[in-house]
């Protein structure tokens, strides 16, 4: 299994080095991580160290799977962009109720960070530099109800790197997508206390954010061979986004 950082850059700078399976299996990987973070918050009553580790590696998976596919077919960004905002709009209800007592209410789930980059996307596509410009005071007005609950600015920055990493058309605009994307992993978790809890942080929090990642793609490359055909529905992963909340919330009244 090879985790250097420039064999796992190509596989994701050349999306066809990765079989559908591989794909599947990243998505899968990041579901068990998503889960365990949120039983980890929800229902223990102590929290563990290395349940909230695992479940670092969520967001940046589920962030790089969607950048290789968000650009794929440009015409249709603004389709893609309607059902994120469909599905975003849909979880919140139960985002809100599984989540109330530890986020505030106007906290957004983590689907309208995917929404928002989706449509800056699609206003560029479609209107050029005009459109740049909307879509980034669309996702400056989001930053403060993303914040709590999905990563804010540095869940922004995260998506919108990778998608100049692997879509980006020269190597200079890649190279700054690669830049961003490092500095946002490092922010995206406990980034506020490094200062007080240097070790900690650094040990359940950034070097997880940072490693386990590619662990996973490694893993995932290493076991579907490119010839291996996708095991999962289309769409699953928003039908798995909100089940999941639900079955919490379930969970949280029954225990």
């Amino acid at each position: 299994m090879n985790l250097s950082l420039p064999v796992v850059l190509q596989r994701v700078h050349a999306p066809e080095s990765l079989s559908p399976a591989a794909l599947d299996t990243i998505k899968v990987l990041a579901l068990v991580a998503m889960f365990t973070d949120h039983v980890n918050t929800l229902l223990l009553t102590q929290p563990e160290l290395l349940m909230y580790a695992l479940g670092r590696m969520a967001f940046p998976l589920f962030t790089l799977i969607w950048s290789m596919n968000v650009q794929r077919t440009p015409e249709r960004l603004q389709k893609r962009a309607n059902r994120l905002w469909m599905w975003a709009a849909f979880s919140q209800p139960v985002f809100s109720l599984t989540f109330a007592g530890h986020q505030p209410w106007w906290a957004l789930n983590i689907l309208f960070v995917f929404a928002g980059v989706t449509q800056l996307l699609a206003l560029q596509y479609r209107y050029g530099m005009k459109g740049l410009a909307a879509g980034v005071l669309l996702l400056g007005i989001m930053v403060w109800p993303l914040q709590p609950a999905s990563y804010g600015i540095a869940g922004l920055m995260l998506a919108g790197g990778l998608v100049m990493v692997t879509g980006g058309k020269t190597p200079g605009v890649q190279r700054t997508g690669i830049a961003l994307s490092v500095l946002s992993l490092c922010c995206l978790n406990g980034v506020s206390h490094l200062l007080s809890l240097p070790a900690e942080t650094l040990l359940f929090a950034t070097l997880p954010t940072l490693f386990f990642p590619l662990v996973a793609i490694s893993l995932s490359a290493r076991f579907c061979p490119p010839d291996t055909s996708r095991f999962m529905p289309r769409h699953f992963f928003y039908i798995a986004y909100a089940g999941h909340l639900l079955i919490l919330l379930v969970l949280m009244h029954v225990l």
